[in-house]
């Protein structure tokens, strides 16, 4: 007879055994025996226990379903304890995700609340998200994308249809002459990573809106940014992918000779001395003003020649974009009480700049930020500018989460050490129980932080955090750092099993990286842990928790180590003064619909 067996690769095989003879007068043959016990049993009474079967079926069933929808809300289903050929098997397990996520979004409590077009073209392929679009890709050795992967490529039927209602001004559009490029120059933030990051952020959505070429900076040594000794300059695109498929882009250096030299729309500086200097900083610069290849030479002569240099300030201003009433410079007189209201809420005692023609039409647009204090723009692009119509203001969200994001190399790096976070985690006990798949992470942040109050011992983040994290030294711990001195990390060691990055270094292949993207690779792995712990004030936090509401994971999984601070992304909460202290659910809940964000989106 045959015989199924379980074999090393979790299928069902055959197997051949004897046939014994059976012991003499025995019945043998099965069915009868069936049908002389079935005889025996009424119609009713066989009724009922077949309908108790089915709910005792059904109650095993949800109860299992529920406990793997538990662990796969983080991780997508990904469990490589089954994974023998692991690139088959994980394709078709995330394969069959979206039409789990799928279901999960119908059953949401959200879903009364939910857009009706959110609705109607919820896709199939990228479930939550729009017709058109499909989860981004990542140039990669190994299939990592689906863990870490939160952006659209391509993005949505929407969104590649979509006009900006403020690429053209009526003001000039009789006047009979050739079409002007208009652009958008800027500096870097004199700040870290992440404060250059959010002003980035700003630079694209503006030059995307409005329909402005965006002159990149030349390549120059960014804060902190100097881990490499022969070459300490670096570019914004060095970091970033997809945003050059949403803005026109051009360099400093094809700039100048374009619109100064060729076009002599612009003057050069008068002194030769000067022009030499102009010239010889255009690829790279540095920021020492007496340098021959000076930023702050160029970026002067640019404040000096643009037609137009605003003077706004994150905390004390907020862009107003009107997509009715903008080119009628108008400001309040044709913005309603329920508008007003709105853009004040928004502003929270800024001053309101409305975008207009006399923006629009400047040639050349040029954000002086980086030497002045008055003109920072230390804030979330979503908290400084305000689009009047919903619609275009998620579509700006969308954009941003889409195409201003981490670069393959540093998606591919953090993927690899995802991976092998969760399977390292398989298998491992809790306090005893079962298996779980997971891990934790923490921000510490501990070098050149401006806020004491926050740079708190090993000790502290322990007893902080122990109510959450659940304290058991089977527990897998991510910590992205500063912080070089292993000793400090010694108290947390005694009860996780404590990662850091460089514990990766072979398997990422992190040696043949830039290493100015450890900072940006230690954010998608900490992103995508089960629950995550960070640095309050810290903007590299902050981004963290971003990703994390990209990915959809709860808020009420995201703690702040300081005790004044613990539970402040459990609720939704409007962006405030101190803007970059943290992000806001603003800025990704919600999104991919066509009403302005708010509190029933909140998960």
């Amino acid at each position: 007879m045959e015989e199924w067996k379980l074999n090393n690769n979790y299928t069902m095989t055959k197997k051949r055994t004897s046939d014994a003879s059976p012991p003499k007068g025995k019945i043998t043959n099965t069915t009868t025996l069936t049908k002389r016990y079935i005889s025996l049993i009424s119609p009713y009474t066989l009724r009922n226990i077949l309908i108790c079967g089915i709910l005792i079926f059904s109650s095993v069933s949800i109860i299992i379903y529920s406990h793997l929808m538990d662990v796969e809300s983080t991780y997508e289903g990904k469990d490589p304890r089954f994974n023998t050929n692991r690139n088959d098997t994980i394709t078709k397990k995330e394969e069959a995700l979206s039409s789990e996520l799928d279901s999960r979004l119908q059953k949401s409590h959200l879903l009364s609340e939910l857009d009706p077009r959110l609705q109607k073209n919820n896709n199939h392929v990228n479930s939550g998200r729009a017709w058109g679009s499909e989860k981004g890709k990542v140039a990669c050795d190994q299939d990592i994308y689906r863990l870490i992967s939160y952006w659209n490529d391509p993005r949505s039927d929407v969104d590649r249809s979509f006009t900006s209602p403020f690429l053209q001004s009526p003001s000039v559009s009789h006047i009979k002459r050739p079409k002007r490029t208009r652009y958008l120059s800027f500096e870097p933030d004199s700040g870290g990573w992440n404060n250059i990051r959010m002003e980035f952020e700003i630079m694209v959505v503006l030059a995307a809106a409005t329909g402005r070429t965006l002159v990149l900076p030349p390549d120059n040594p960014l804060y902190l940014l100097n881990k490499e000794q022969k070459n300490k300059h670096r570019g914004l695109q060095t970091f970033f992918s997809g945003f050059d498929d949403i803005v026109d882009t051009i360099s400093t250096e094809d700039f100048i000779q374009l619109e100064m030299i060729d076009k002599k729309n612009y003057p050069l500086p008068s002194d030769e001395g000067n022009r030499t200097k102009l010239m010889g900083s255009l690829n790279k610069c540095i920021w020492m003003k007496k340098s021959e290849i000076s930023c702050m030479q160029l970026f002067n002569y640019l404040t000096e020649v643009a037609d137009l240099v605003p003077r706004w300030h994150g905390e004390k201003h907020c862009l107003i974009m009107d997509d009715v009433n903008w080119s009628k410079d108008s400001e309040l007189s044709h913005v309603d009480d329920k508008q007003l209201q709105r853009i004040l809420q928004f502003c929270g005692g800024r001053e309101p700049i409305y975008y207009n023609t006399q923006i629009h039409d400047a040639p050349l647009v040029h954000f002086h930020t980086h030497t002045l204090k008055d003109t920072r723009l230390l804030v979330h692009f979503y908290a400084f500018i305000y689009f009047l119509n919903p619609e275009i203001g998620n579509w700006a969200k969308r954009l941003v989460r889409d195409r201003v994001r981490y670069s393959d190399e540093i998606q591919c790096a953090a993927g690899k050490i995802v991976r092998s976070l969760i399977e390292e985690s398989i298998g491992r006990k809790k306090n005893g129980g079962g298996a779980e798949a997971g891990y934790f992470s923490m921000h510490i942040r501990r070098g050149d932080f401006q806020w004491p109050k926050m740079r708190i011992s090993a000790e502290e983040w322990h007893e902080n955090t122990r109510k959450w994290l659940e304290p058991d030294d089977q527990h897998l711990l991510y910590i992205a750092t500063d912080e070089t001195d292993r000793t400090f990390f010694e108290p947390l060691m005694k009860h996780y099993k404590v990662r850091f990055l460089s514990d990766y270094e072979e398997l990422a292949g992190l040696s043949n990286l830039d290493p100015n993207f450890v900072g940006m690779i230690d954010q998608v792995v900490a992103s995508k842990a089960r629950d995550f712990v960070g640095t309050y004030f810290s903007s590299f936090s902050a981004y963290i928790g971003r990703m994390r509401g990209y990915h959809n994971i709860s808020g009420k999984r995201m703690f702040y180590s300081h005790p004044k601070y613990f539970y402040e992304t459990h609720s939704w909460v409007d962006p405030h003064s101190s803007y970059s202290a943290r992000e806001y659910p603003t800025g990704w809940a919600g999104i991919d619909g066509v009403l302005e964000p708010n509190e029933a989106f909140f998960r």
